[in-house]
């Protein structure tokens, strides 16, 4: 590390401006806005939280398979989603330095926090998915 001049505070003259703060496109606060991005998506477009209380609400009532299917690809997806966001926050604090800003440490934690969470959420619910039942014939009126 070069080691800079100490300047007086009054000598007029200016302090060289610091060069080696990582940052740019690939840096830690970059990844770390990204994944919060990714995590306003996640939860204002993946539902998991709902589908978790469907699943919940159900219990071992039968559910026909096509409903089945389309939840589980639904919390697939929102894990899936959710599982990305929580790479990018875990790559934002692994990529952080001495110095790296520290609202981007905070923020890559809050979000790799709620991220790991809802995967969580969405592993559980799907653990708890019922099985499809073939769908019920209407009963013929007499």
């Amino acid at each position: 590390m070069v080691e800079e001049p100490l300047l007086e505070p009054d000598s007029g003259v200016a302090a060289p401006e610091r060069t080696d703060r990582p940052s740019g496109p690939l840096g830690a606060e970059t990844f770390a806005l990204t994944s919060l991005f990714l995590l306003a998506l996640t939860v204002l477009s993946s539902q998991l939280v709902q589908l978790f209380t469907t699943v919940v609400l159900i219990g071992n009532q039968p559910v026909p398979v096509d409903q089945v299917s389309q939840f589980s690809v639904q919390l697939l997806i929102g894990g899936g989603l959710a599982a990305l966001t929580a790479i990018l926050a875990g790559l934002a604090l692994a990529l952080a330095g001495f110095r790296t800003r520290p609202w981007a440490r905070w923020m890559a934690t809050a979000v790799l926090i709620v991220s790991l969470l809802l995967v969580l959420l969405a592993v559980v619910a799907y653990v708890m998915m019922p099985a499809g039942s073939a769908p019920q014939p209407m009963p013929m009126p007499n």
